[in-house]
């Protein structure tokens, strides 16, 4: 079921905050995307990173200029390669591909010195 960014705004807005108990949504299992060609890949950490931006800048969370930062010093293309990395690398994995690109630029971010 796809539903508009108007609609998906709506409900997240209408649920209460509270500890998370199931992990994220896993739309893309690392095995699905480690079988994409490297142009889907880029085009897929592109989508995290909208979402990952969109989600702090909404909120208003302090780490949002910091992270547009250190997420603008790096093209997609080499996040798609080092998300691909970083799954070959932790190969027992079992979250969704996106907690992978939020923790590939997590670490890249911290060795950086931007976060």
């Amino acid at each position: 079921m796809r539903m508009s960014l108007p609609v998906l705004v709506v409900l997240c807005a209408t649920f209460p905050a509270m500890a998370q108990t199931v992990s994220p949504l896993i739309s893309i299992s690392p095995a699905e995307y480690l079988k994409f060609p490297e142009t889907a890949k880029a085009v897929y950490v592109g989508g995290i990173l909208d979402g990952m931006t969109f989600a702090t800048y909404g909120h208003a969370a302090k780490e949002h200029d910091a992270f547009v930062h250190c997420a603008s010093t790096l093209t997609l293309g080499a996040l798609a390669q080092k998300t691909t990395e970083w799954l070959q690398a932790h190969s027992a994995f079992s979250e969704g591909t996106a907690s992978a690109v939020a923790r590939t630029m997590g670490q890249y971010c911290k060795a950086k010195g931007l976060r």
